[in-house]
């Protein structure tokens, strides 16, 4: 199949299909004698896999690692789940940040609220504010 039908098979551009080419997630497909790329079932299916990986929230390093895994003769499924473990990981960091960035952005909304100036926002001078390191100080004032 051509990169055209594989990109629409797998519901991305063809952009898509030459950069995972270039980052080397995708191999280099062999050419038509018109210089065409031909592309397999087994391509689409690493393709999937690659856009599946990313629903869930594995960056490309993570990707590669997964599919040096499953490029394997034997899959390691304790490697696997260390990898899914350390994703999960991350996940649960990340729901640490944003649930403190949530409480960062109430109390502004609380501050604003209260704001009894006729001028100023607390949100805006807050966000304005070259000091302000990380969400957690944020509405602290």
């Amino acid at each position: 199949m051509t990169s055209g039908v594989l990109a629409r098979r797998a519901g991305v551009n063809k952009e898509t299909v030459r950069y995972y080419e270039r980052e080397r997630l995708l191999p280099s497909p062999p050419r038509t004698g018109g210089g065409y790329r031909t592309f397999s079932d087994e391509d689409l299916k690493r393709l999937v896999f690659i856009k599946n990986a990313q629903k869930f929230g594995f960056g490309l390093q993570e990707i590669r690692e997964l599919l040096a895994i499953a490029d394997g003769e034997l899959i390691d499924r304790a490697e696997v789940r260390a990898v899914a473990k350390n994703k999960v990981a991350q996940i649960d960091e990340q729901i640490v940040r944003l649930a403190r960035l949530r409480h960062a952005m109430q109390n502004l909304i609380h501050r604003c609220a209260r704001h009894t100036e006729l001028t100023g926002c607390p949100i805006i001078d807050t966000l304005a504010d070259g000091a302000i390191d990380s969400p957690d100080t944020v509405g602290d004032r």
